[in-house]
């Protein structure tokens, strides 16, 4: 899979921008400020749908656009080759009377959702602020998760939209128990809603940190030297492999990423809503919903010692390195498809070891976009394919 070539109006800097993209390795410099990530955030844009930067969109409408006409927009289109054939992809993003944004997706020119995404155009982004992964909040490990697995599952994206519809009308309700008593009834209602939707999306997440985490070992141990052995620890609010178990920390392993032997989805189900029900009183004091993927978490652990607690930020970058590339081939096995890999000032931080071997596992992709502010960075008598552009305020050339 690749991106033959990629047009953008109004978005961020470029008031437009036409650009083809080559097969192999792009290598886009350029001073900070100027464009570079913000490419890379189109092309992850018209993937997904969303911004790794913001959940405004309207803050991806150039600033002045206005000034072309009383409803700005950005236009992204992309020509994408994949095995089965050359497709287009459009979206725009249009500002319309009260400030309100509409979003239209076009697929080979046909109106479709963003839904109709998965499969078309995969990506993998790593920027700096990524090592977040490692040391904030567990909600940036959760949306990590909940963003890989958004590229390759639809019915992933539809259980989690509905799960997280029913989980704000249910704790809209427990927030009304400070002004007049809940009927239990009342709360068994989004307790049935969020069963199966909890228990499918506990599930997938298993499976998929699971997979991630078998990948991502050997990739650590390379980019560590040898020095360090990577694990990944599980916290799950409610994990429909162990539905006994209660914010119990465990480690991944290759056994467990299936319902427990003799217990059917129903089951599940049933065990998701006993687990609300245990702590309901907690939840009308409080006012919240306390059990359920919506509080899952997972930690980076590497030789017995918390990353996130007590990592170096080149420890924490080098586990956050070897779980994107994980992710490239995790994708690829998901969607046989090679998904293109964006890497933003990824080599600023890295030492000169796993500055090669990073190189050595995107040189023979089939396509990665890399930006930086100095070119030196690069061993480029490694990589004599590469392409170069240079981007100033909002202008691309060839280099």
């Amino acid at each position: 899979m690749i991106v033959k070539h990629i047009s953008l109006t109004n978005f961020r800097l470029y008031a437009r921008l036409e650009i083809d993209l080559k097969r192999g390795l792009v290598i886009v410099q350029g001073d900070n400020a100027q464009g570079k990530t913000s490419l890379l955030e189109a092309l992850y844009f018209l993937a997904t749908a969303h911004s790794p930067h913001t959940n405004a969109d309207r803050q991806i409408i150039r600033w002045g656009a206005e000034e072309d006409g009383p409803f700005p927009y950005a236009m992204l289109k992309a020509n994408i080759e994949r095995s089965d054939g050359s497709h287009l992809l459009e979206m725009m993003i249009q500002k319309g009377e009260g400030g309100r944004i509409k979003k239209e997706i076009r697929i080979d020119r046909t109106p479709r959702r963003s839904v109709d995404l998965i499969g078309q155009l995969s990506v993998v982004l790593f920027l700096p602020s990524d090592v977040e992964l490692v040391y904030g909040p567990p909600a940036a490990r959760r949306d990590f998760i909940d963003a890989a697995l958004s590229q390759v599952d639809a019915e992933y994206v539809r259980a989690l939209d509905r799960y997280e519809k029913a989980l704000s009308q249910r704790n809209a309700l427990l927030r009304q128990s400070g002004e007049r008593r809940i009927d239990p009834d009342e709360l068994a209602v989004w307790d049935e809603q969020l069963a199966p939707d909890g228990v499918a999306i506990s599930l997938a997440r298993r499976r998929a940190l699971s997979e991630l985490a078998q990948l991502a070992l050997p990739l650590h141990r390379e980019l560590s030297n040898a020095a360090e052995f990577l694990q990944i620890m599980y916290q799950p609010s409610f994990d429909a492999t162990q539905p006994n178990a209660v914010d119990e920390a465990y480690q991944i392993g290759f056994d467990t990423t299936q319902p427990p032997a003799g217990m059917n989805e129903a089951d599940l189900c049933k065990a998701f809503q006993t687990a609300l029900t245990t702590r309901r009183s907690e939840e009308l004091a409080r006012g919240v919903t306390l059990t359920g993927p919506h509080r899952d978490e997972f930690r980076f652990i590497a030789n017995g010692m918390d990353l996130g607690e007590f990592g170096s930020r080149g420890q924490q970058r080098t586990a956050v390195l070897a779980l994107k590339l994980a992710q490239v081939a995790w994708m690829r096995e998901r969607t046989k498809e090679e998904p293109i890999l964006l890497l933003d000032e990824v080599l600023a931080e890295l030492d000169p070891h796993r500055r090669r071997c990073l190189l050595r596992h995107i040189g023979d992709s089939q396509q990665t976009v890399i930006t930086t502010t100095d070119i030196h960075q690069l061993e480029r008598e490694q990589l004599p394919d590469a392409a170069s552009l240079t981007v100033r305020l909002g202008v691309i050339s060839t280099s």
